[in-house]
């Protein structure tokens, strides 16, 4: 995993930022520098970095709420801290975090104009910040080994009482807000608290440590520690304890950056979407036009399969069916002794003999057999028909079914091939 570069940064100082990379171990691998936003463009180029922003900007608190849900915790985090920000909360972004070692809720939150206005500037320079956290919580105090942090930087003093509960103040508020937590019930006295001092100032300490209305009659242990250069010499081996309330969330969460070599085939990308999109609208009406005209034809062979074959009843695809009766009636005109042709050209001779008595109603051909359905004035007429029939060695006949109905008698006979 390569070096990250750690930003230290205060909005009340936007013309400069002072920043070093830092290695996994959380140690410094780069020398501290401090100078002006352009010249950190410059260094910052094709790195991520995370930015520790000066506490003085930020509300810290821990809240205890009565729901362990994370949608209902952020909707209720503004309305249970708007007591302890004088400003309007609906003016301020929150993000918050699960404490491990209590059921308390870590809050951290900042005017959303200033956090916009932070990123405004990192943005301009092309400078990609991963996370913004709040510096008070890079030190080390740890709650389990009952810890705290004290450090003095310049005019100001950071205190941080366990991992995600920290704030800037004025070095002079030091000693009260101390002694005032001291004799909180409802703060743990730690075992041990560190103090790191500048080089240049490292009596900043002194007469806190031993002031007997502070620290007497309370066994702490008390270890001073001298820092050079800047804090974040400090920060770098504790600023991973303060990711999980990393300001970028919700609103504010970067977005990636694409590729710069998007940027020379975007033209082409465009037109490209622009062709697809006129020739799926012209593939659109073409397939529209061909759909109707399918229709249409399609109604006007099913008519005329209807016109066809009369007795079809059930009608599922006109064109293979049609396809299909002129196949069979193809078959059928052969010379075979089965066929429709044959058959009617052996039954006219008889048929044209007793056309006087005799009328054809219809006729049929199915299965290699014709149907004649005739009527007659007599029953004696239509079986005469069928005995002349019958004469030929070709083909023979039989009387299917007859009724007489008024003055006139109905019949149907059923001619075939001999074997």
């Amino acid at each position: 995993m390569s070096d990250s570069l750690l930003i230290h940064f205060d909005i009340n100082a936007a013309h400069q930022a002072t920043w070093a990379m830092c290695n996994v171990a959380g140690e410094l691998s780069g020398k501290i520098t401090t100078g002006t936003l352009q010249g950190l463009s410059e260094f910052a180029a094709n790195k991520n970095a995370i930015l520790l922003l000066n506490s003085q900007c930020l509300h810290i608190n821990q809240l205890k709420l009565p729901t362990k849900n994370l949608q209902k915790i952020i909707k209720a985090v503004p309305y249970a801290i708007e007591e302890s920000i004088a400003e309007d909360v609906e003016d301020f972004h929150f993000v918050i975090a699960k404490n491990k070692h209590n059921n308390l809720i870590d809050v951290v939150g900042i005017k959303k104009q200033t956090l916009q206005n932070i990123i405004d500037i990192f943005q301009k320079l092309q400078i990609n910040i991963e996370a913004i956290i709040p510096d008070a919580l890079c030190l080390a105090a740890d709650e389990a080994d009952r810890q705290w942090a004290c450090l003095n930087f310049q005019t100001l003093s950071y205190l941080q009482t366990d991992i995600s509960n920290g704030m800037v103040y004025s070095h002079q508020l030091l000693p009260y807000l101390l002694k005032n937590k001291f004799e909180d019930e409802n703060i743990e006295t730690p075992d041990k608290i560190l103090f790191f001092c500048e080089q240049e100032n490292n009596t900043a300490f002194e007469s806190i440590v031993n002031d007997d209305s502070i620290f007497t009659s309370r066994n702490i242990e008390v270890i001073n520690i001298v820092y050079n250069s800047h804090p974040l010499v400090v920060f770098c081996g504790s600023y991973k304890q303060a990711l999980p309330l990393n300001l970028l969330q919700h609103g504010f969460k970067p977005k990636r950056k694409t590729s710069g070599y998007w940027q020379h085939w975007k033209l082409a990308a465009s037109l490209a979407a622009i062709w697809l999109v006129l020739q799926l609208g012209l593939s659109s009406v073409i397939l529209s036009d061909l759909q109707k005209e399918n229709k249409i034809t399609k109604a006007e062979i099913e008519e005329i399969y209807k016109k066809s074959f009369p007795e079809s009843k059930r009608i599922v695809n006109p064109r293979v069916q049609m396809e299909q009766k002129l196949e069979q009636l193809k078959n059928n005109s052969g010379n075979s002794n089965k066929g429709f042709i044959f058959l009617l050209a052996e039954s006219l001779t008889s048929l044209r003999k007793d056309r006087k008595n005799i009328t054809i109603q219809s006729l049929t051909f199915r299965n290699n057999r014709m149907d004649i359905g005739v009527d007659s004035l007599n029953l004696q007429s239509i079986e005469t028909l069928n005995n002349n029939l019958n004469t030929s060695s070709k083909i023979k006949s039989e009387i299917t079914s007859s009724s007489s109905e008024k003055d006139k008698v109905m019949g149907h006979i059923r001619i075939e091939g001999r074997s």
